[in-house]
């Protein structure tokens, strides 16, 4: 009987060690690649004012196209706010909010390991005012449908959340009278979850099979000597 008990801490001690390695080995790494478009097509946010009224129209351009990788969890610029205005910079003082104001951002993932790849989208839109006065300052950012969203690229499985934002302030001044900000999202990816049993598991199957048949022999031995 201690030959099984001797046999079975083998079999866990081997187990563990593999476990250990395989947690050390699972580093999963990843490309992205950003893209920004504005409800126009192009990549400029425009007021409710723009175009053509009198007085000065505010935009914010989403320059993007980034490029970017991570290993495990990482962050990624989705793209870049700056603020700049057609007309005279005394008298902005234009609000957000219209179908103009609407931006999409898309996300492309590419998972190293097996080469797969896939696309995420999220949309969004500006509100409120964007002006020289501080105090006039009320412009806010506003997400369309859902701010996480989920993708299975070969056997992991990525987790995007949108944020966080960074808006666009303005500072007394031109040229370059707005700080610039940014819009973000985090990468989180762990290995996909299945029905297939992990290789631990097989492993720990085939080793307990032989000590169980073998203590099961030592008893039926064990009982024939004793009737005997």
């Amino acid at each position: 009987m201690k030959h099984v008990f001797l046999v079975l801490g083998t079999a866990v001690m081997v187990l563990a060690s593999l476990a250990s390695s395989t947690v050390h080995a699972d580093m999963i790494q990843w490309t992205a690649s950003t893209s920004a478009a504005a409800a126009n097509g192009g990549a400029t946010v425009l007021s409710n004012s723009f175009p053509g009224v009198s007085g000065s129209n505010v935009l914010i351009n989403l320059p993007s196209n980034y490029t970017t990788s991570g290993t495990n969890a990482g962050s990624v610029t989705l793209t870049t706010l700056s603020a700049g205005y057609i007309g005279n910079p005394g008298s902005i003082d234009d609000e957000f909010g219209g179908p103009s104001s609407h931006y999409q951002l898309n996300l492309a993932l590419r998972d190293q390991a097996s080469g797969a790849s896939g696309n995420l989208t999220f949309n969004g839109y500006f509100s409120g005012d964007l002006n020289l006065s501080p105090a006039g300052n009320t412009l806010t950012n506003n997400f369309v449908g859902p701010t996480t969203q989920t993708l299975q690229l070969g056997s992991n499985l990525y987790t995007v959340t949108i944020g966080p934002v960074v808006l666009p302030q303005v500072a007394m001044g031109a040229p370059g009278w707005s700080t610039d900000g940014s819009i973000s999202a985090s990468v989180s990816v762990q290995p996909a979850t299945s029905a297939t049993p992990e290789p631990s598991s097989l492993l720990l199957a085939c080793l307990a099979v032989p000590p169980l048949g073998l203590a099961r022999w030592l008893r039926r031995r064990k009982q024939v000597a004793h009737n005997a």
